[in-house]
């Protein structure tokens, strides 16, 4: 068999990895696209892909849901959580197995690193490169949060990982995004609460979603701050009043500088979030190597499916003169 793309996906829900499908079609570059909904009705462990049959593997979503059948008919909560759990864990055992049949120099981004992303060592790795972030601490307490707010006028509190959306009983969905803190909400907070992330709150001029390809940087600046809904977090889309967006250039500097961040991660591709303040410094947030990039790719025509589409033809054209 000769050598052909390995993507790692989701069934349903991934528009970006439909797009770049499309290319490698178009451009008659074979690959194999894999989701993690496929892996359920693995027959046997010789059904995965052999690492001599790969040139480079694209690894951009895990699994979207469980198929119905792996779900309890009458479930309590308890079992239920309880099972959802276990299956996670052991899809992930066997998701996680690829890592290790495929040579690792394959992977477009780490897979080990980008399965284990820690937010708060990316910021302290950040700033190792000289790349400023907002202050940042983790806090148990109303009494930390008190003395914070003596030095910083505002923070903000969010996720140690990631955001998640939840669903009641009922249908009825809540998003947990950004949330500010300040002296007028303090009473709202508990003596004692799960330890949290938070940080200053930067005043914010716009904001930057850079999307990174290989060495090359394709950034887009957000203008949300003078829309009340997505003041705090783009991320609460406005659908009847969109954010401005338009094509960016970053700075040389913080292009090598975040440069220098992804060589240490050992990330070829992956979403980097900034935010510029009214006095115009840069800010670092966060990476994000499953991040969209579809919603930089269209508004700036940057075409960025097409482009990570050849840069995976090219490990084919790198492969085939060595396995000859």
């Amino acid at each position: 068999m000769s050598a052909q793309i390995l993507i790692l996906s989701q069934s349903h829900l991934e528009g970006s990895t439909d797009h770049v499908c499309q290319w490698l079609s178009h451009l008659r570059i074979p690959f194999l696209r894999l989701n993690g909904e496929d892996l359920c009705q693995l027959q046997r462990l010789t059904d995965l892909p052999a690492n001599e049959n790969i040139a480079a593997v694209w690894y951009r979503r895990k699994i979207h849901s469980f198929p119905a059948q792996y779900q309890l008919k009458k479930a309590d909560f308890n079992t239920e959580y309880t099972l959802k759990r276990f299956l996670i864990d052991e899809f992930n055992g066997l998701h996680s197995y690829l890592f290790h049949l495929i040579d690792r120099h394959k992977w477009l981004n780490d897979p080990f690193t980008e399965d284990s992303l820690n937010k708060l060592q990316v910021l302290a790795l950040a700033r190792k490169c000289s790349i400023h972030t907002p202050f940042t601490e983790v806090v148990t307490t109303k009494k930390e949060i008190e003395s914070l707010l003596n030095t910083y006028p505002e923070i903000i509190v969010k996720p140690i990982s990631e955001c998640i959306f939840l669903e009641d009983a009922a249908g009825g969905q809540y998003k947990m995004l950004t949330k500010t803190i300040h002296h007028a909400n303090l009473h709202l907070v508990p003596e004692n609460f799960f330890p949290s992330l938070v940080q200053e709150k930067v005043e914010k001029k716009f904001e930057i979603r850079a999307f990174y390809l290989n060495g090359e940087w394709h950034a887009m600046a957000i203008f949300s701050q003078n829309n009340q809904k997505t003041r705090e977090d783009f991320r609460n889309y406005d659908t009847e009043r969109p954010n401005r967006t338009v094509p960016y250039q970053l700075p040389a500097t913080l292009e090598a500088k975040l440069h220098q961040l992804m060589k240490l991660l050992h990330f070829r591709t992956g979403s980097v979030d900034l935010m510029v303040d009214k006095q115009g410094n840069y800010y670092f947030l966060e990476i994000n190597p499953e991040g969209q990039f579809g919603m930089v790719s269209y508004p700036c025509n940057y075409y960025l499916e097409k482009k990570l589409a050849i840069l995976l033809g090219e490990s084919i054209q790198e492969l085939e003169p060595a396995t000859l």
